[in-house]
C-alpha cells in the first residue's frame, strides 16, 4: 500500500541555492513575515521501492529537524493529482470537493431570510469576503442578534466549514462578539465559544441527516459559510 506523509507550510518564496526564505501565514499580515534558515541536503525519493527524481529546482529541505518536501512531485509520484485554488489558497491532492452555498441547500423550517441573503463583509482585519453574512451590531450599534435554523443534508455532504471573525476590534477585556453552536442530527458537534479573533470552522458531517446552527453575536461576521460534497 502506498503511504504519504508530508508537512506543509503556507511558503512565500525560496532563493534556490540559499539558506534563507520568507514565509507567512495566510492568517497574518504582510508585517509578520519572517525569514528563516534551512539546510538543503540532497534527498533520495522512492516510491515502492522505485526511486523517483524531482524536477531541477525543487529540491526538499531541512528545517528545525522535520523535512520539507515538494508537494506536487510527491503526490504525482503516488498517482494523485494536484490541483491549486489561488482564492483559497488551497491545494487538493486527488479530487477536488464540491462547494454547496448555504442559500442553495434546503431547509428543515420556513425560509430561511438570513442565510439565504448573502452579501460583502469586512472584518476587523481589514479582509474582505463575498457570500457571507453580519450577525447584529449594525451600523455601529451594539445590538445583539440571534439566529436557528436546521438544514436537511440526508447524509449528502461530508462536511461544513467557515470562518467566524468580529466586524469591528474589539475593546480591551472584552467577552467577545459572538458565538457559534452547530448540532448533528440533535447532537452537540461545534461549540466556537466566544469569538475575539477569526477562526476556521470545519465540522465532518458523513452520514448526517440534519444539521441545526444556533447563532448570536453583536457585529459577529460569518464568512462564507458552504457545505462541503
Amino acid at each position: 500500500m502506498k503511504k504519504l506523509f508530508i508537512i506543509t507550510s503556507y511558503l512565500g518564496f525560496f532563493i534556490v541555492g540559499g539558506l534563507t526564505f520568507t514565509y507567512f501565514s495566510t492568517t497574518e499580515a504582510a508585517s509578520d513575515m519572517k525569514k528563516i534558515s534551512v539546510f538543503q541536503d540532497p534527498i533520495n525519493y522512492y516510491v515502492d521501492k522505485v526511486e523517483k527524481v524531482p524536477p531541477e529546482g525543487q529540491s526538499g529541505f531541512n528545517y528545525q529537524g522535520t523535512i520539507y518536501v515538494p508537494m506536487r512531485f510527491i503526490a504525482e509520484s503516488l498517482g494523485e493529482k494536484v490541483t491549486w485554488d489561488g482564492k483559497t489558497k488551497s491545494v487538493y491532492i486527488g479530487d477536488v470537493p464540491k462547494f454547496i452555498a448555504l442559500k442553495d441547500v434546503k431547509i428543515g423550517s420556513d425560509e430561511d431570510h438570513f442565510f439565504h441573503n448573502p452579501s460583502s463583509v469586512i472584518i476587523s482585519t481589514g479582509e474582505k469576503f463575498e457570500r457571507s453574512y453580519q450577525l447584529g451590531g449594525y451600523h455601529g450599534g451594539g445590538a445583539v442578534q440571534d439566529h436557528t435554523v436546521e438544514y436537511l443534508a440526508n447524509g449528502n455532504y461530508k462536511g461544513f466549514e467557515t470562518y467566524l471573525a468580529p466586524i469591528k476590534k474589539l475593546a480591551a477585556n472584552s467577552f467577545g462578539i459572538g458565538f457559534m453552536k452547530i448540532y448533528a442530527d440533535g447532537k452537540l458537534v461545534y461549540d466556537s465559544g466566544a469569538i475575539k479573533d477569526k477562526v476556521k470552522v470545519h465540522v465532518n458531517l458523513d452520514g448526517v441527516s440534519k444539521v441545526k446552527f444556533e447563532l448570536e453575536g453583536s457585529g459577529l461576521g460569518i464568512l462564507d459559510p458552504k457545505f462541503i460534497q
